[in-house]
């Protein structure tokens, strides 16, 4: 016997979406950018200092 999640008969459920920059619009992804350089750039500063 095989372990189903799903009720006999009807098709297995479809996984779920991964999650993705591409699905983000660009205002969030240009917001996700601007983060990542500001840490960068407070990495490099610290390490300067």
């Amino acid at each position: 016997m095989t372990h189903h999640h799903h009720d006999p008969g009807f098709a297995h459920p479809s996984p779920p979406p991964a999650p993705s920059l591409l699905r983000l619009s660009l205002g969030r992804r240009l917001a996700v950018v601007a983060v990542l350089a500001a840490v960068v750039w407070a990495v490099v500063l610290w390490a300067m200092a």
